[in-house]
Formats: structure tokens, sequence, C-alpha cells
């Protein structure tokens, strides 16, 4: 089976768990030998390397037109507007805030300080003309930011998510990554204490600092603040772009307390480029490999 588990974000209904592990495997890879692990890079092969699927979840099924039926006229079906109010909408202004914070042209120069009272449908239009933050909210808020809500608020869904990935943890899985809200299925997967354990919880992009909508959501809840230490994986390396919006949290470790015996929470910053919450880039990042070798290359138990 394979060794290193990933679970993927938002934004893949249409793709599928072979094609992800396919754009995975490579950057690992290149990360291993960023990293200078060498023999690590040479021994990982493609079966190695799996990732959890669940954005089927959030597909639209499909159904067969009837042999006579040429399709009805209309528009066709959109994405509803998000409100002002709700999960979604707070999200946005997070992550609104975080944009204005980091590039001043999401505010049409009106300057960092200052932050006008906007509706979340014209936070959207703002975010998407940020030439800094185009690429990322396209992919976060036309329709995908729903799927992190719906994870966090419908117990069927999240139930799912996490039975798919628990399928795919065995004894021989090392390493667990988790981009993205795949962060958030990978921590409450390992949290809950119901499945395998691994040696490394390498999280990217990750969303679980954001308050109220995600960190106060997470299952075990946090209590005085303070969320549980996953599991018993022994370390866990969080990787965060300066200029990536999702990670707006960027330190988990005071927010994610070690346990007496484990080493603390590991927070990297990397340089992502032009492409701040790409997977692909975090993974061929030197610390993703580096942590990721030496899980790999550890004594297993018993040896």
């Amino acid at each position: 089976m394979a060794r290193i588990v990933g679970i993927h974000g938002i934004g893949h209904q249409v793709s599928s768990g072979p094609q992800l592990a396919e754009e995975w495997w490579p950057a690992i890879v290149g990360g291993l030998e960023a990293a200078g692990r060498q023999e690590e890079a040479a021994g990982l092969g493609r079966a190695d390397v799996r990732v959890v699927f669940f954005g089927s979840l959030f597909r639209e099924p499909s159904v067969r037109l009837a042999a006579a039926s040429r399709g009805a006229p209309g528009d066709p079906a959109g994405e509803a507007p998000v409100s002002d109010d709700g999960d979604e909408a707070e999200l946005i202004r997070e992550f609104y805030r975080e944009a204005v914070w980091q590039d001043v042209s999401a505010e049409r120069g009106t300057g960092r300080p200052t932050l006008a009272a906007l509706g979340v449908q014209e936070m959207l239009a703002r975010l998407l003309k940020s030439p800094t933050f185009a690429d990322v909210a396209q992919s976060l808020f036309v329709g995908n930011l729903r799927q992190a809500t719906a994870y966090l608020n419908d117990p069927k869904v999240r139930d799912q998510a996490m039975a798919r990935a628990a399928k795919e943890i065995q004894a021989d899985t090392r390493v667990l990554i988790g981009h993205s809200l795949g962060s958030v299925v990978a921590y409450e997967l390992l949290a809950t204490g119901r499945y395998p354990q691994v040696g490394l919880l390498l999280t990217a992009g990750s969303p679980l600092g954001i308050p109220n909508v995600v960190f106060d959501k997470l299952l075990p809840a946090p209590v005085n603040g303070k969320g549980s230490w996953p599991g018993a994986v022994a370390r866990w390396v969080n990787l965060a772009d300066r200029h990536d919006v999702v990670a707006l949290v960027k330190r988990l470790a005071p927010l994610f307390p070690a346990p007496a015996g484990f080493p603390p929470l590991e927070d990297y910053r990397v340089d992502n480029g032009h492409s701040p919450h790409d997977a692909a880039a975090y993974l061929n990042a030197d610390v993703a490999g580096r942590a990721i070798g030496e899980a790999l290359s550890a004594p297993t138990a018993g040896t």
C-alpha cells in the first residue's frame, strides 16, 4: 500500500484520486531532491503515493436524458450569490481583510488600514481584480468555497470524506499530507484516534487556524482556545506561503500545543511564487522534502 497518502482541498470535484496523485508524486520527488534526500527520491515509486479523493461528494450527479427530449430552454444553472450572513460570508471577509493587508489594490487605493463597509459580492469582485490574488480568489470563491462550509457544517459530508481517507491509511503509511481543506480532513482523521496513525502529518496551505468558521468547528472541539493534538502522530509540520490567503493563520503551533513527550508543531513559511496556494508548489519545497524524507527513512516500530 502507499507509504504517502495525500488529501486534496476544494475545487477538485471533476478530478480523481489517480489524476491528483500523478501531479503530487513528481512534486514530492522534487521536494526530496531539493532537500538532498536523493536516496528517498530514487526509491519513491508512483505506487507509493495515493491521494484520497472526496471531490465527487460535491459533483452534480449524472442524469439520463429522455430520448424525445431536446432539452429545456433557459439559463444554465449557476451558483447562487453568497449572502452577507453565514459561514461563507465570514470566510470571505477574513480572506478579504488578509488580501487588503497584503495588496492594497484590492481596496482600490483606499489604504491598508481602511476596510470599507462592503457587501460580500463586492469583496469577491475586488479580490478577482487584484493581480496578486486573482488566481487564488477564482478557485476559492466561485462556487468552491461552499465545499469547505459543507464539510464543516454537514455531518454526512464530513463522515463520508473521513471514511474515504481512512480506507487509504494502512499499516505501512508513513506520511499523511493535507492540502487546503484536506488539511482539516487529515487533522480530524488523526485527532479522533479511531484510525491508523502515521509518523508525519504535513499540512500545507491550511485554514485550520481561521477562528469561528474553521478552528472552532473542529472535531474534537478546541478547549480554552487550544486544539487537540492529532492523535499519536510523532511529528507535525505546517507550511504556509506568505501570500496564501487560505492559510490565513500562518502559525498553528500556538493553537495546537503538543502533549508531553511530543515535539512541538513546526511552522514554516515557504515561497510558492505566483501560485501561493498550489499543492505542487508546497510539496516540491525543500522543507517538505526534508520532513518527508526523514519520515520515510525513520525506523519502523519493532526494527
